[in-house]
């Protein structure tokens, strides 16, 4: 039974993934956290599926919101919207969590009312070959307590983002405290990340707690043809200008690199359709030498990071470097 006053809400936004979401609910129900405490929502973006009745099965353990096809963003907004739990948690709906994943989380997070963020290592499943393997997150941020602002610089600054997905947990008041814009679409995790991050401090369990399941139809997947690929890829860099579009509230140096991310993901896309020109190459630089002290350490960072050397070279040499890299 859904509870009016529950400790946890678990949210599972969904779209066309009735063949997952029930090992995706029950894997929630079969956790060893009280069940009158957790509150279930599944947040089903417009399904053409029976994902209605896979949900429907569950009678009142689990709340059902139907929305008209708006995307992922808007979907997990929602979820968010009509939670009630002290503590929210992510979970993909053909992801699944382990018994333990919501104790161990919440067990965290009532230690010490300044952390917003809980996140830990996933299982990565690879359906095809049905072989998993942990997610590995550098050591240094695994089991300490630190600064979301000061994490969100070290993550930037190499290009890397952990803590996303269906490892993502955070206290319901922060997550009220910002909006979410549609414009964020499929990088929902990502902004999800960020925004509670700069509110304030976060810890990572050292073991892994939730399985994510990889399969061809994941958004992160590869696309099947040109046109196909075409339309991800401009999703993907529409997505990352929306998130682009709200960090006011961000520190200069989370701007100045997300930036760098945006511009570097649109003239890899060029790369693809052969269309990088020398004015872009120019552009790229001279964003980087305005923005980034060239004596700073990290810069050399960012540099490897976001493979600006690479973005440099005409489209024929790296095509080379592909042909020799997948040769071997």
């Amino acid at each position: 039974m859904t509870q009016k006053n529950p400790l946890v809400t678990v949210i599972i936004p969904t779209y066309n993934y009735a063949h997952y979401i029930q090992q995706a609910i029950d894997s929630v129900i079969n956790s060893d956290f009280p069940q009158d405490e957790i509150e279930i929502i599944v947040i089903d973006d417009e399904s053409k599926d029976n994902t209605l009745e896979v949900v429907a099965a569950y009678g009142d353990q689990v709340k059902y919101i139907f929305q008209d096809n708006s995307g992922k963003a808007w979907a997990t907004k929602v979820g968010i919207d009509n939670s009630h739990g002290k503590y929210l948690f992510n979970l993909d709906a053909d992801d699944l969590f382990l018994p333990n994943k919501i104790k161990e989380v919440v067990k965290i997070f009532e230690s010490d009312p300044e952390i917003v963020h809980v996140a830990h290592p996933a299982f990565c499943w690879q359906v095809e070959s049905n072989t998993k393997s942990p997610e590995s997150i550098p050591s240094e941020i695994i089991a300490n307590k630190i600064s979301g602002k000061e994490l969100l610089t070290y993550f930037y600054r190499r290009r890397m983002l952990f803590g996303g997905g269906s490892t993502f947990a955070a206290r319901s008041e922060t997550l009220k405290k910002f909006s979410i814009p549609k414009e964020v679409d499929m990088y929902i995790d990502e902004y999800l990340v960020m925004c509670t991050l700069n509110q304030g401090y976060s810890y990572f369990i050292d073991s892994p707690l939730s399985v994510w399941r990889i399969h061809g139809k994941n958004y992160s997947g590869e696309a099947s043809d040109v046109k196909k690929y075409e339309i991800k890829m401009t999703r993907s860099i529409k997505s990352i200008e929306g998130i682009l579009n709200n960090l006011d509230d961000f520190d200069h140096d989370t701007r100045k690199l997300y930036e760098l991310k945006y511009k570097i993901s649109a003239i890899s896309y060029k790369e693809e359709k052969g269309t990088k020109k020398i004015g872009d190459i120019l552009k790229m630089w001279l964003y980087f030498f305005v923005n980034f002290n060239i004596l700073d350490p990290y810069s050399i960072t960012v540099v490897k990071s976001y493979t600006l050397i690479n973005r440099t070279l005409p489209n024929f040499v790296l095509n080379w470097l592909r042909f020799v890299k997948y040769k071997d």
